[in-house]
C-alpha cells in the first residue's frame, strides 16, 4: 500500500509494519507517503548494522530517498538482550513473556530505542530516540504493538498502550527519534 505521493516529505518510508507508518505519520504528518515492504532482517545485536543493511535493501526496491527504522527492547536483566532482536522473541513468548522473564529475574528496567537512516544514494543520515521504563504485569491497554501493553515509561502511570498516538508520540522512542530525524532533514 503506497500513500499518495507529496511533496512536503523529501522521502519515502519503506516499512512492513502498520503500527510504524501511524507512528511516523503522527510524527511527520499524514501525507507522509509510505511504501509496506516487509524488508529481510539481519541477525545482530547491533541496531546500526541492522539498520543499515535494511537500508541497502530498501535502496534497491525503492531506488530514491527514504528512511527505513530498526527498533528495539533493551532488557537490563537480560544485559541489553533482545535488543534489536525483540520481534524474535515477541513471537515466541509474546509480550507477557517478555515482561516474565525480567520481572523473574527481579530486574524490570528497560531501554526502548527506535533509530531511523535516511538515505539517498551515499549519504545517510541516522537519528535515534530511546525511552527508558519499567516491565510490567499484567499486560495493560489496548493501543500500539509489540511490547506497548508491557513498557510502562519512566515518569508515566500509563502503559505505551494505554497513551493514546499523540500522548505516545510525546515519550516514545519512535516520537524522540522521529523529531531528530525532522531537525536533521530541515538542516539538508
Amino acid at each position: 500500500m503506497t500513500a499518495p505521493s507529496s511533496n512536503s516529505h523529501p522521502f519515502v518510508l519503506v516499512t512492513g509494519n502498520a503500527g510504524k507508518i501511524a507512528e511516523a505519520r503522527l510524527a511527520m504528518g499524514a501525507d507522509l507517503e509510505a511504501v509496506e515492504v516487509d524488508l529481510p532482517e539481519i541477525q545482530s545485536l547491533d541496531y546500526l548494522e541492522v539498520l543499515r543493511a535494511k537500508a541497502e535493501e530498501a535502496w534497491r526496491h525503492v531506488g530514491r530517498p527514504l528512511v527505513v527504522e530498526e527498533a528495539g527492547l533493551d532488557l537490563a536483566a537480560l544485559n541489553g538482550f533482545p535488543g534489536p532482536l525483540v520481534k524474535w522473541m515477541l513471537q515466541a513468548v509474546g509480550a507477557e513473556g517478555l515482561s516474565r522473564a525480567a520481572l523473574s529475574l527481579k530486574e524490570p528496567k528497560a531501554s526502548a530505542h527506535c533509530f531511523l537512516l535516511y538515505k539517498d544514494g551515499d549519504r545517510e543520515i541516522v537519528a535515534e530516540g530511546r525511552t527508558e521504563g519499567t516491565l510490567v504485569l499484567p499486560g495493560r491497554g489496548t493501543h500500539g504493538f509489540g511490547w506497548d501493553p508491557v513498557f510502562l515509561p519512566y515518569g508515566s502511570e500509563l502503559t505505551f498502550a494505554e497513551l493514546t498516538g499523540p500522548e505516545k508520540g510525546m515519550v516514545s522512542h519512535r516520537g524522540k527519534a522521529w523529531r531528530e530525524m525532522a531537525k536533521r532533514l530541515a538542516s539538508l
